[in-house]
């Protein structure tokens, strides 16, 4: 039986925040428990390990949450302009806090 592509395993949300890997930067259009689909100016490839990490600036009263993921890119759309979206999953995460006084 084939699956209808909007049938998810985990509900999608619209989030537009700050992500940002090693070699640049993007941001999100939408958000899962399992996923994150970004827009960026770097190439990705499909099955690509990733390292990102998305900027949550208003979750914790305290000051912004960085979300660190490691996940693997599942599928690029090229737009045909400098701009793709990539599709990547959550396999692992950690919260980082930052003391808004100290900066650490």
């Amino acid at each position: 039986m084939m699956r209808n592509i909007e049938e998810r395993l985990t509900p999608r949300y619209k989030v537009k925040v700050p992500v940002e890997f090693d070699s640049g930067r993007g941001y999100t259009q939408n958000c899962s428990a399992s996923g994150v689909f970004f827009i960026t100016d770097r190439p990705f490839s499909p099955g690509q390990l990733i390292e990102y990490t998305l900027f949550l600036e208003h979750i914790d009263a305290a000051g912004p949450v960085r979300l660190k993921c490691e996940g693997k890119v599942v599928r690029v759309e090229r737009n045909g302009k400098k701009m793709e979206g990539v599709a990547a999953t959550i396999n692992s995460y950690s919260l980082e806090v930052r003391d808004p006084v100290n900066g650490k």
